[in-house]
């Protein structure tokens, strides 16, 4: 299926499925819209398809075919965020390969580190000082790119007019301990957020502790030796497309009747050494360290 194709079929999918989304987010000065991947599976199998192998590429024509739409005049650009990937794109920290590299996958996690928002260069303008040509060099690189030479022979010493900035922020996110089995330890993944993830609301999802789902798409960066150059080793990110809190805040927690009935009798059925036996159940004994560590915990005593 070539960009045309898929650039048809996502606005007749938008119009169909999310025109009344669309006006809304537009309406609220939102820059994005949450799609369903469901929804697109059941538009068309290939269209979804190939947003799992070629994420990059297919994110890019939704957001095209979004602008062509007409809905007003973009001051910026328009995101789509999709949630609910399939199982087979669920996959857990420790198992991430090469073979994701590229691919659209949702991973869940609790955040450990979580650096400042910070501006990031994608492109920057130079002129050159002798011709007065003006060239925009995409930067792709952790490093800062210069152009290396101008159409009329000079090399270096340009002058740099212009670059354009996104908010960009790194977290460190872990796996959850409710899926290890005995003595294992959790692995790390490094996520990067952009855009919209980076706004103030989004921030709340991330804060250190929260357990949070993500989609996203796996890719590579290389490792810089001390000497310089480029190791043949890389490390695997995660550039976010969508995050969501697992684990709500306590004053949006809403308590059912049943839910009431078995607190109720979790209280009357002693429930302090309950809770000491069903703390860190694989570290045997420290029963003292225990009761500690669940009082610190609730704030209370004895």
């Amino acid at each position: 299926m070539d960009i045309a194709q898929q650039l048809e079929l996502f606005q007749d999918f938008f119009e169909q499925n999310y025109n009344k989304e669309l006006v809304s987010a537009v309406a609220k000065g939102k820059n994005f819209i949450t799609v369903e991947y469901n929804d697109l599976a059941l538009f068309n199998i290939d269209l979804a398809q190939a947003l799992l192998d070629a994420p990059n590429d297919t994110l890019k024509t939704a957001q095209l075919a979004i602008e062509k739409l007409n809905l007003k005049k973009f001051s910026k650009e328009f995101f789509v965020r999709f949630v609910h990937l399939p199982s087979s794109q669920q996959v857990s920290i420790r198992d991430i390969r090469s073979s994701h590299i590229g691919k659209f996958i949702e991973i869940v996690g609790v955040v450990r580190q979580k650096t400042n928002v910070r501006p990031q260069a994608t492109s920057a303008k130079f002129e050159c000082p002798s011709c007065g040509n003006i060239m925009n060099v995409i930067q792709v690189d952790q490093k800062f790119r210069e152009p290396t030479q101008c159409g009329c022979g000079r090399k270096g010493n340009f002058r740099l007019l212009s670059k354009e900035l996104i908010d960009v922020q790194r977290l460190v996110l872990e796996e959850s301990t409710d899926n290890l089995d005995g003595g294992e330890q959790p692995k790390r993944f490094s996520i990067i957020l952009k855009h919209d993830l980076v706004s103030p609301i989004s921030e709340k999802k991330t804060n250190p502790g929260s357990k949070i789902e993500l989609t996203g798409v796996v890719s590579e960066v290389p490792i810089t030796l001390h000497s310089g150059g480029k190791s043949i080793d890389f490390d695997l990110i995660l550039e976010a497309n969508f995050i969501r809190p697992v684990q709500e805040e306590f004053s949006a927690v809403a308590i059912t009747p049943e839910e009431e009935k078995i607190i109720l009798e979790f209280s009357q059925n002693q429930p302090f050494k309950r809770l000491v036996k069903s703390f860190a159940p694989t570290i045997y004994g420290y029963e003292e360290i225990k009761h500690a560590l669940i009082l610190q915990m609730v704030g209370g005593v004895i």
